[in-house]
């Protein structure tokens, strides 16, 4: 959830942006009733489809983590007013990729707010589950002094790693970017989203490092590969997938 004041504003500007204009569109197609009564609405934003969509009160849905003021039997329905206040909204699995904002209304005409602005959830979770499986190829080779499979391996678990966090903001290029051109710009969103400060640059600078050292490595290119501390690339590898996993909490 969000401090009152940061929630204020957000109000403010959902009103004025999506929810009036709306709800006038309904009104005059007549799908809403002149004295229609808001109690709830959602924003909802993806990559995929229609970049906005918007609910109403039934339409809504969401997952609450809320204080109850009464007792409350397993699978026993709850209504508004049984809820003396709520700690968190998340969107259900039938949104699993989406960003929102969700607003409800509550006893003595409180509105809650609350908004996550990260997009591609499951996406991201799927991508850091997938690098997870390379990195454990990566601690096998590395007790067993594969550096080939090492290297290659834990090239593949740091872009998977970046583009998982990547995923996280409204790119359209990281989500459908595909081939060597897409690697590239993906390597250079990242260096980019680290010198903002977003991440740290240690985890830019591994994942070209790994890119170079790969050729070296897996190709025999060169022994580059020869004078890297291949523990300490585990260790910044961890520390990543310890990021992107806190990143979608």
């Amino acid at each position: 959830m969000v401090d009152e004041e940061i929630g204020q504003r957000v109000f403010e500007q959902v009103v004025d942006m999506w929810i009036n204009p709306e709800i006038e569109r309904r009104k005059e197609s007549g799908r809403f009733p002149e004295d229609f009564a808001l109690k709830g609405v959602q924003i909802l934003m993806s990559l995929e489809g229609s970049p906005v969509e918007i609910r109403f009160n039934k339409e809504v849905k969401a997952i609450l983590e809320a204080k109850i003021n009464r007792g409350v039997a397993k699978g026993e329905a709850i209504c508004y007013r049984d809820i003396d206040s709520i700690e968190n909204i998340k969107l259900t699995d039938e949104d699993p990729n989406s960003a929102h904002i969700t607003l409800l209304l509550m006893p003595g005409n409180q509105w809650k707010v609350s908004f996550d602005f990260r997009y591609n959830r499951k996406l991201v979770k799927d991508h850091i589950e997938r690098a997870k499986e390379f990195y454990g190829s990566c601690e096998d080779n590395f007790e067993k002094k594969r550096w080939g499979p090492f290297y290659d391996n834990g090239f593949s678990c740091a872009e998977l790693l970046a583009k998982s966090i990547l995923l996280q903001i409204p790119d359209k290029d990281v989500l459908n970017g595909k081939g060597a051109q897409a690697h590239g710009e993906r390597k250079k969103k990242f260096k980019g989203w680290a010198e903002l400060g977003n991440v740290k640059m240690e985890f830019s600078s591994i994942l070209s490092k790994l890119g170079s050292l790969r050729g070296s490595a897996r190709y025999l290119d060169s022994d580059e590969f020869k004078l890297e501390d291949p523990q300490k690339i585990l260790d910044v590898l961890g520390e990543m997938i310890e990021f992107a996993e806190k990143s979608i909490d």
